[in-house]
């Protein structure tokens, strides 16, 4: 079981695409947490999504289905976890921000 950091980012602005780089694609059975850190001072907004193993797309709008949080407003100088996310393997997860301010991080454990 291979455990820590799983995928670290700060994103440019904008939504997350089939063509954007994943924060991370589990290669196994995952549990992570995923913490999200404005590190401005206003507020930003934040989308989190995961695709199922099984979608292979590379290009496109990420069905809409898979967002765990959309244009959820992140306060300055703060920052959020989401803990339990478990993710089959090939699954993969991207993040973005409304302003390209805010890092994200997840790290777990693989089974």
């Amino acid at each position: 079981m291979a455990s820590g950091i799983k995928g670290q980012n700060k994103p440019t602005a904008g939504t997350p695409d089939y063509s954007t780089t994943p924060l991370f694609t589990a290669s196994a059975t995952t549990t992570v947490i995923l913490s999200a850190c404005n590190q401005a001072s206003s507020p930003d907004t934040i989308k989190i999504c995961i695709a199922p193993g099984s979608d292979s797309a590379t290009t496109g709008t990420i069905n809409a289905g898979y967002y765990l949080e959309f244009d959820y407003s992140l306060d300055g100088n703060t920052a959020i976890e989401r803990t339990g996310i478990t993710m089959e393997a090939s699954s993969r997860m991207w993040c973005g921000s409304g302003g390209g301010n805010v890092s994200f991080v997840a790290y777990g454990l693989e089974s």
